[in-house]
């Protein structure tokens, strides 16, 4: 007999040590990779094998270890390379290796405890069974008595319908579920008959969910400039040689990156690799699957959040067994399992919303990256404005830099207009639309085009504020103002999701002089509709709650039932509409206030990605930004749509400031119920790495530690919130020092490796 080290799947965040269980004969086949059923802490749980080990000699101790009750599934959950990721993770990210390990199992538990009472509802147990339940169907399949039965023919004079059925499954070469023989024109009275008689065998045959199946056309294979061919041929020839290697593939929007993606998936394919394409949003997997399917068919498999645990369960067995051979996913598809996994590509790959923002904070870039390094397969990063740090390792040779300058089509892109709201409210002109723009809207719907508006705050109002004393109306669980709905005439909370009524009266002095400012998606589209056959469909957190609720909206605006398409940064990303010939950005500056090192970049990808939505067809395209800063300069970098000017001044400040890429960051955010215990706690870890600095204990190059400051949004969910920043040239020492002291297992302690904001 033997023993295992297990790591505990529960979300407790100080689990960070492994622990030992006693393995009975009949479960002696266990290994590292298993999932298993353990007793802890009084409850069974689900924990994963981490490696076999021999069973304690210490007196005592055997008598006290406990038993592995159960393994889940009929094969280790986890292979060498999800194990070896796994392990990266933890480290890197600084959590547990269980927090890491659950990451790849869907749900994120595997196991379901159902309790069971007694006639008068005391509870007696509790039973425990696999939480990912497989969809079965009754499949039938013809017995030796049924093949003798249609060789001599007795059933075709008084039982035509049997003997055809008998036909028909003798030639199938697998077992046919009722609805399969139904298609075939066998009926179920029939099956019944022949089962009843022994000339056909039943069983429960194993189907696999799959919402996107569907019948497609076949794709055209269109001819690829000179650009794309010579990026292909980069990949290709890695795929090839089974080399790791990173490509940033850099392609002005419209250049035709999806058909580079394409040549490159296909032939990984055709290598007998799978292949891993990840997208930022749900609202994009539609349009890429469709074009995905019209080249793979059947083996393109699709996940997100909106599947149920169940279909992504069913998602994750067509990768591992090979029923599949391409995945497009968000965020979390970065942790399938696959057999033989020859290729990664990350789309849009600057997108912020490939970091997680809940423990464990992993980037879903770095993770891909880990996994094509335990694989040998090439990377492709695509994007018409790169993260700046992917930007600036191809300048430094790390990645190779494949450009895209043209758009295949020989369209040019859009003219950007910038329109100074300054000048509106002096003319008069309190819309929220600009007149150029209110023209430009009616003009482009009069010529049976389509436009797409984007403004990046949802709702109606975003605060109500008494006009006598100045309250602004907030959350009574976060530092935030209640932002006011239309659509059920409520006040929301954007962070605690807390509702409350549209205040008749001001709760601070009862006046009734209650006015609401600012402008959101709901208000947008009610001044949109005023407009002169404009159509609206609006696209944001609200409207799109439903399982398919982006791909029916697209689906709506890309059939011309709607001309004009309003919406949060949903709608300013990876959409290929080609009459689509306007694209109007309202408050074009407003991420540019925000006090984070990252806001100029995020603002001029946002601003240069929805401008590429226009103009993708045969007519050309015009963007209208609206702003209050006209001359700033980043404004106008994205008006030229010049990403490598953009890219020149932002290298610039971040290497006087110290920032990424140029240092390396870690943002510890601590959580308390009490401002004054969280303040704290914040300034004791402060005072920890500091003496650790001053003592020399602490090698970090270049190290700089700030805060501990307030967040942006000091209190979120009734918990106050503290952040202190650390930057070095390399963290692994701060990281050590941090993973060796009392703030390891401190609950109310985030780690945040590699922050994509500060604030």
């Amino acid at each position: 007999m033997f023993a295992v080290n297990v790591a505990i799947n529960l979300p407790v965040k100080s689990l960070f040590r492994q622990f030992t269980y006693a393995v009975p004969e009949k479960l002696s086949f266990l290994d590292r990779g298993w999932r298993v059923v353990v007793p802890f802490s009084g409850q069974k749980v689900e924990g994963f094998v981490v490696e076999r080990c021999a069973l304690p000699t210490a007196p005592g101790m055997l008598a006290k270890i406990k038993y592995v009750e159960a393994a889940l599934g009929e094969c280790p959950w986890f292979d060498n390379e999800m194990l070896a990721t796994a392990t990266w993770l933890a480290q890197y990210y600084m959590c547990s290796l269980a927090e890491a390990m659950r990451l790849f199992v869907p749900g994120k538990t595997s196991i379901r405890r159902q309790a069971v009472r007694d006639a008068a509802g005391h509870l007696l147990y509790y039973t425990y069974g696999e939480r990912l339940k497989e969809k079965t169907v009754q499949a039938f399949a013809v017995t030796e008595a049924g093949r003798e039965a249609l060789e001599s023919g007795e059933l075709l004079k008084r039982a035509r319908a049997q003997h055809g059925a008998l036909a028909v499954l003798a030639d199938a070469t697998e077992w046919l579920s009722a609805a399969e023989l139904g298609a075939k024109g066998v009926s179920r009275a029939v099956l019944k008959a022949l089962w009843e008689r022994g000339l056909v065998a039943q069983k429960e045959k194993r189907v696999l969910r799959n919402s996107y199946a569907r019948p497609v056309a076949v794709g055209e294979s269109l001819q690829l400039t000179a650009e794309q061919q010579l990026a292909v041929d980069a990949i290709n020839k890695s795929i090839d040689s089974n080399k790791q290697e990173m490509f940033l593939l850099q392609g002005i929007t419209g250049s035709g990156k999806t058909e580079v993606y394409l040549r490159a998936a296909a032939h990984a394919v055709d290598a007998g690799k799978q292949v891993l394409m990840l997208v930022p949003e749900i609202a994009l997997t539609a349009q890429l699957v469709k074009r995905f399917q019209a080249w793979f068919g059947d083996q393109i498999a699709v996940a997100h959040s909106k599947l149920s645990q169940n279909e992504r369960g069913d998602v994750w067995y067509r990768m591992r067994t090979r029923q599949a051979q391409v995945l497009i996913g968000v965020r979390s598809a970065v942790f399938a399992p696959f057999a033989d996994l020859g290729l990664v590509i990350i789309d849009e790959e600057h997108e912020t919303s490939y970091k997680q923002e809940e423990r464990p904070n992993y980037h879903a870039r770095e993770v891909a990256l880990a996994r094509c390094r335990n694989t040998g397969a090439p990377l492709i990063l695509g994007s018409a404005t790169p993260d700046i740090t992917s930007y600036y390792k191809a300048l430094c040779g790390e990645y190779i830099h494949l450009r895209l300058t043209q758009r295949p089509n020989g369209s040019q892109l859009p003219a950007v207009h910038v329109v100074d709201m300054r000048r509106e409210l002096q003319e008069k002109n309190f819309s929220v639309l600009s007149r150029q723009l209110q023209q430009a809207l009616v003009t482009t719907v009069a010529e049976g085009e389509q436009a797409i508006v984007l403004l990046n705050r949802r709702g109606y109002s975003t605060f109500v504020m008494c006009r006598d004393c100045g309250h602004t109306i907030t959350c009574p669980h976060c530092a935030v103002a209640l932002v006011y709905h239309s659509a059920h005439e409520d006040m929301r909370c954007h962070y605690c999701g807390n509702t409350a009524p549209v205040p008749t009266e001001c709760p601070n002095c009862h006046s009734r002089r209650i006015k609401f400012f600012g402008t959101g998606t709901q208000k947008a589209e009610a001044e949109l509709q005023q407009l002169p056959d404009v159509r609206v469909l609006r696209m944001d957190q609200d409207s799109t709650m439903a399982k398919f609720a982006h791909e029916d909206i697209l689906r709506q605006f890309a059939s011309g039932a709607s001309n004009v398409l309003i919406g949060t940064q949903m709608v300013a990303k990876g959409h290929d509409i080609p009459n689509v010939t306007l694209v109007g950005v309202l408050s074009a500056d407003s991420a540019l206030n925000l006090p984070d090192y990252r806001a100029s970049e995020r603002a001029f990808s946002l601003l240069t990605q929805a401008a590429g939505r226009a103009g993708r067809g045969t007519r050309p395209g015009q963007v209208i930004f609206q702003t209050y800063d006209v001359e700033n300069e980043i404004i106008q970098l994205a008006a030229k749509q010049d990403y490598d000017g953009f890219a020149k001044i932002e290298l610039e400040a971040r290497k006087e400031f110290f920032y990424p890429p140029f240092a390396q960051m870690l943002k510890l955010t601590i959580w308390d119920k009490s401002d004054g215990e969280g303040l704290a706690l914040a300034q004791r870890l402060v005072f920890y790495l500091q003496r650790l600095q001053l003592e020399g204990k602490l090698s970090a190059d270049a190290l700089q530690i700030s805060g501990p400051f307030p967040a942006l949004v000091s209190k979120v969910r009734d918990l106050y919130r503290f952040n202190v920043l650390i930057k070095a040239k390399d963290l692994g020492p701060v990281k050590e020092a941090i993973l060796k002291s009392e703030f390891k297992e401190q609950k109310n302690i985030y780690f945040d490796v590699d922050p994509v904001s500060v604030v």
